[in-house]
């Protein structure tokens, strides 16, 4: 691991909403359907992806019976964040934290925001998780 990396993220602290959320994909068309409802989670963490093939959107759980049928789903999320701004020449964050995962056998998705990066670990795996990675942060916050 290089310096930077070590030091961003001794600085960092690790943000953590058990939640329980939902990776779902929707067709193109359903598009207004799923970001009213987003808009309705009030604050809640969640993003959406299009892409050519789907509409993949990251939705608290309680908030799928207002949304239509998705495609696909996977349920009982949490998201941890890393709560610092990271200027986009930062190199090895992802890999790094990823692979501390990987070698737990912890699987785990991922999303980038303009400056934090997001974790998506399954709900039943979240405090092995934590055990992982809070060594190599400055702390841990649990929000819910």
């Amino acid at each position: 691991m290089s310096t930077d990396v070590a030091t961003l993220l001794a600085g960092t602290t690790l943000v953590v909403r058990r939640g329980r959320y939902a990776l779902g994909a929707w067709r193109h068309s359903e598009s207004p359907a799923v970001h009213a409802g987003m808009a309705r989670a009030d604050g809640e963490l969640g993003f959406v992806l299009f892409d050519d093939v789907e509409l993949t959107a990251l939705v608290p759980e309680d908030t799928l019976d207002e949304l239509p049928a998705p495609q696909h789903l996977e349920r009982d999320f949490a998201a941890l964040t890393l709560d610092t701004v990271m200027a986009w020449d930062v190199v090895g964050v992802l890999a790094f934290v990823t692979g501390l995962l990987a070698d737990a056998g912890i699987p785990l998705g991922a999303a980038t925001a303009y400056s934090r990066d997001h974790l998506l670990v399954p709900g039943a795996r979240l405090e092995h998780a934590l055990g992982v990675l809070g060594p190599h942060f400055e702390g841990i916050r649990r929000l819910d």
